[in-house]
């Protein structure tokens, strides 16, 4: 599935509208609200009215998925988000593709802006208040621990469970 970058623009409109709307209701139509603002996204999506959109990357969402409540995804600049299908998303998970280089002389630390995609493999299942940084690739079937931060990519033939800050596998299913 390609993608077109998100509107900045739309996206506040489709915050206003849909903090209005009840949490779990209505969701072919906030579905149909994130396609208008430039995602791509599958059939059978389930999205809480609470989750939160930021940024002017792409964002392809496939089949099947559940965004919980008061999640926060943001591809910004040439980053794109994927998210696989049969994909569950607790509440407060964050998904981030933006942050800056250390300036150690400059009169911030946090220097240039970067950006880097992210991808979460099919049947993963991210956790409460996880986070997943810039750069990260999930396998599929992985398993984030609630209050995990992954901070750097995994692979795996099998279900792994990360878990911990940063994020270890802290178990595998055969």
């Amino acid at each position: 599935m390609a993608s077109s970058k998100l509107r900045s623009s739309r996206l506040w409109i489709y915050g206003l509208i849909t903090r209005l709307l009840p949490e779990t209701r209505f969701l072919g139509f906030k579905v149909r609200l994130l396609r208008w603002c430039g995602a791509t996204v599958g059939s059978n999506v389930r999205i809480s009215s609470s989750a939160v959109f930021t940024g002017n990357g792409a964002l392809i969402i496939g089949d099947d998925v559940w965004i919980g409540a008061r999640c926060h995804i943001a591809p910004v600049g040439d980053a794109t988000i994927t998210l696989g299908s049969c994909i569950d998303i607790g509440p407060q998970v964050m998904i981030l593709t933006g942050s800056h280089e250390v300036d150690p002389k400059g009169p911030h630390a946090a220097g240039e802006g970067t950006a880097q995609s992210v991808t979460v493999g099919d049947g993963t299942w991210l956790c409460a208040r996880s986070t997943i940084l810039p750069g990260v690739t999930l396998p599929p079937r992985c398993v984030v621990a609630a209050g995990a931060i992954v901070t750097k990519s995994f692979s795996a033939d099998t279900c792994t469970v990360l878990g911990g800050t940063p994020a270890k596998v802290v178990k595998t299913y055969s």
